[in-house]
């Protein structure tokens, strides 16, 4: 059964999603629909701009076109049809591929124009695409034809040309696949000592050169020490949002590095910090059962619910409702599958906060109590000496730093 659709209603979407002028035209240039719900925004399109447009649209895929100053266009030629979107303001540092003389968009450029992304611009224009063209396309085509430079293919094959000639000529290899399998199954193990016995390993071969400079070279590879990692991490049970959030603060300290042996010290320390990890993991779970599937996927969902809402006051009730799940089941499953109540296993992960907050902040003892849901300062110290041995006082003279040592917080 044949579809109808909208238009009407479907340019004026558009028209408010991107706060512009919504047109479509015959192929000779009649402007058959016209919306636009802005009252100030008067831009129309003219014989000549539309005969430039028509030359750069395509039937396959949307064309993003923009000028100098990046105000810009989306193109739809479907059905005999051409659907033109805009004018838009691309944000600073987007770019396209095609581009119109500014004498064409002069007046636009008078006019306060909608901001946006190549891409939340693309992804409307491929709204009324693959409704009326013929071609479906994907975003990450859209974003290929219309962002990526065409010879840039050619060159990335040359360079891997010229780079295997000039290997082989110098004799000039990388280091062999089999350390790095190695390196990540020893994270993935959380095997500590056989990480750095990786980092020990001596070939004749090096380490790829990832950039121009040997800073910024060293910070790519760094960064990809990290995402492998991080991926590591997670296939061997530590929480996602742990492992993305301590990858992305790694990730910006390195791209801070000044030199490039900080940057790639970085990416080792990453590395270690994760196999830590997995392996406190290991030894949590070293008198436990053996976890079936399912009840790994449960206990996941659970603890994944617990990080998300350690700054409140959590109940197994809570987390069970939230699961749609019965308390007792989930208090059962978790234990036989963690070796640790859920009220255990909350505590120590508010504690694990505590810590890192009396280390790396300012905050007194009673803002920690508080922002962590804890009902008060004196109950938050009772707990936290039971876990750690030691008042919230004396881990911060021990492990904070110096400039938080010493006050009466």
């Amino acid at each position: 059964m044949k579809m109808t659709v909208n238009i009407e209603y479907l340019m004026e979407y558009l028209s408010r999603r991107l706060h512009t002028r919504v047109q479509i035209f015959n192929m000779d240039g009649t402007c058959i629909y016209n919306v636009c719900m802005r009252a100030d925004l008067e831009q129309r399109i003219d014989t000549e701009l539309f005969a430039e447009l028509k030359k750069t649209a395509r039937k396959k895929y949307p064309v993003l076109v923009v000028d100098p100053a990046s105000a810009a266009y989306v193109l739809i030629e479907a059905e005999e049809k051409l659907y033109v979107l805009g004018p838009v303001q691309l944000v600073r540092g987007n770019v396209c591929r095609h581009s119109l003389s500014d004498r064409l968009l002069l007046d636009a450029l008078s006019l306060t124009l909608y901001q946006c992304s190549t891409t939340e611009l693309l992804k409307e224009g491929l709204l009324l695409h693959n409704i009326f063209s013929g071609f479906p396309c994907s975003l990450e085509e859209a974003v290929e034809h219309n962002c990526l430079d065409r010879d840039i293919k050619y060159e990335i094959q040359k360079k891997f040309s010229d780079i295997i000639f000039e290997n082989q000529e110098n004799s000039s290899m990388h280091n062999p696949y089999d350390q790095e399998i190695r390196e990540v199954e020893s994270i993935r193990s959380g095997n500590v000592d056989a990480l750095k016995k990786s980092w020990q390993e001596d070939y004749i071969g090096k380490l790829g050169i990832l950039a121009k400079t040997p800073l910024r070279s060293n910070q790519n590879l760094a960064i990809v020490l990290v995402t492998l990692a991080s991926r590591a991490a997670m296939e061997s049970g530590v929480m996602a949002e742990t492992a993305y959030s301590l990858s992305d603060s790694y990730i910006n300290k390195i791209e801070e590095a000044k030199n490039p042996e900080w940057a790639l010290q970085l990416g080792r320390q990453a590395e270690m910090q994760y196999a830590l990890l997995i392996r406190e993991i290991n030894e949590s779970r070293k008198y436990g059962e053996k976890k079936d599937t399912a009840a790994d996927s449960r206990t996941s969902r659970c603890k994944d619910y617990i990080f998300s809402h350690l700054h409140e006051k959590i109940s197994t009730q809570d987390i069970a409702k939230a699961l749609y799940m019965n308390q007792n089941y989930l208090s059962d499953l978790f234990h036989r599958s963690e070796g640790i109540t859920i009220s255990d296993y909350i505590l120590n992960e508010k504690i694990k906060l505590v810590k890192n907050m009396l280390i790396y902040s300012r905050y007194s003892y009673s803002q920690i109590a508080s922002y962590l849901g804890f009902c008060s300062q004196s109950y938050l110290g009772t707990k936290f000496k039971k876990v750690t041995g030691c008042t919230m006082h004396q881990f911060r003279e021990r492990y904070g730093r110096k400039e938080f040592s010493g006050q009466k917080l």
